[in-house]
């Protein structure tokens, strides 16, 4: 029987997964004025992790629900139109989330789906080192319309919009990723229009 198996971090340096990058540009002078004001009262660490979360699942559309013209990346992008693909979602969050302390990498799920040609197809959430256990969560702020709206776990078991049946092929990717992999950046950079992102999504990595 297949066992399933929760990524586990590229790098053991908390460090790299605090970094403010191209993509996650969580130094961004709109970036930090948002996440400021969302976590602006809270006072515990699991308050502002669960504020971060709540704004970009709820505030941010899922770009399956309102089909933009152009896909977007990075996390300044994402908050400027307020739309994204899990993916571009789990940026942005990871951007927040940095800002505000907390160590946070990517994660992929290889998922059955009937509209892709392989059968499969990836899906992007996020892990976050949380200091008072000494380990990482998994959180998914996709939030498309129709699925469930996840929350944040302190332990497991996580609570995702999806669940991965290794009986039928899917799996997690092996790796808590620092930055989002090239063929990620790749697909919402270089695509010349929304319609070509959901034609090429990727099953691998």
């Amino acid at each position: 029987m297949a066992e399933l198996v929760w990524p586990s971090p590229e790098s053991d340096d908390l460090g790299r997964y605090l970094e403010d990058t191209i993509t996650i540009d969580w130094q961004s002078p709109a970036l930090m004025e948002t996440a400021k004001g969302v976590i602006e009262g809270c006072e515990t660490p699991e308050a502002r992790l669960e504020a971060l979360f709540g704004f970009v699942r709820d505030e941010i559309s899922h770009a399956f629900d309102v089909q933009p013209e152009k896909a977007t990346c990075s996390a300044s992008q994402v908050l400027k139109e307020r739309q994204g693909l899990c993916y571009a979602k789990s940026h942005l969050i990871a951007g927040m989330l940095r800002y505000a302390g907390f160590p946070a990498g990517f994660c992929y799920a290889r998922l059955a789906s009937e509209d892709q040609r392989s059968g499969f197809v990836l899906h992007g959430f996020n892990a976050v080192y949380w200091s008072p256990t000494e380990s990482w969560l998994f959180v998914d702020a996709s939030g498309r319309a129709g699925m469930p709206a996840a929350t944040v776990r302190f332990e497991s078991p996580w609570e995702l919009p999806f669940e991965v049946d290794p009986q039928s092929g899917e799996s997690f990717v092996p790796d808590i990723y620092r930055r989002p992999p090239k063929r990620i950046i790749d697909l919402l950079e270089r695509a010349p229009d929304f319609t070509a992102v959901r034609r090429n999504l990727p099953d691998t990595l």
